[in-house]
């Protein structure tokens, strides 16, 4: 029971839209008809300005940690919530891989709620800064290199789609090296995996401006 209120905590705590509130709080519109019509932190810094978009960036960065921090607290509160009665699948999360599965589980779910908010009808953001603030938590090196390899791109080529999706090709590359030889972290490399996928699915209009040369830089 505990493990599911923490996937509804994370899902309604990412599904804030941060963006969406400064742009009424600053200026009185709807960030989704401005700009790349998107409620993240990048348009809200070209819509909204620097500062709110700095703030937004650090909401949606934190909303996706302690997501997943409650979450742990959640599992760890108790032995008994480590029975997993629907459809048997477990009896109990002493196997560590159990847990990785369970807080991987709350990761997404925190990221769908950004992407997929339900206070704005399911049309939210790219998960990106959310996704990096909920898998700190839970794979804190591959996350400080994609980091990394943001900053780096963003600094040469000034365009934030870029750097993400280079970020998170580098957050998998990371957690695919640490699993060798033994691969004993193989949730958590799934894990890697599904997000890379997803932060680059949604960015396929971003690919399409980019080849295009149409896509805007950040400055």
């Amino acid at each position: 029971m505990k493990f599911l209120i923490a996937i509804l905590i994370a899902y309604f705590l990412g599904s804030i839209p941060s963006g969406f509130i400064l742009g009424k709080i600053f200026k009185g519109i709807d960030i989704r008809q401005y700009g790349s019509k998107n409620i993240g932190a990048t348009n809200v810094i070209r819509v909204v300005g620097v500062i709110p978009g700095i703030i937004s960036f650090i909401f949606d960065f934190f909303k996706g940690f302690f997501a997943v921090q409650i979450g742990r607290w959640l599992l760890e509160s108790s032995t008994n919530i480590f029975s997993v009665s629907i459809l048997n699948i477990v009896n109990k999360v002493e196997d560590p891989k159990i847990f990785q599965i369970m807080i991987i589980i709350i990761g997404i779910s925190v990221m769908l709620g950004h992407i997929f908010p339900i206070f704005l009808k399911f049309k939210g953001g790219k998960g990106v800064a959310t996704g990096a603030g909920a898998f700190i938590n839970i794979v804190p090196i591959p996350v400080v290199y994609a980091l990394i390899s943001f900053v780096i791109i963003l600094i040469i080529f000034r365009y934030v789609s870029l750097a993400s999706m280079i970020a998170v090709i580098t957050f998998f590359v990371t957690e695919l090296i640490k699993n060798i030889p033994k691969f004993d972290e193989i949730p958590f490399l799934i894990l890697t995996v599904f997000i890379m996928i997803l932060i680059i699915f949604r960015h396929k209009e971003n690919i399409k401006r980019l080849k295009s040369g149409k896509e805007k830089k950040l400055w």
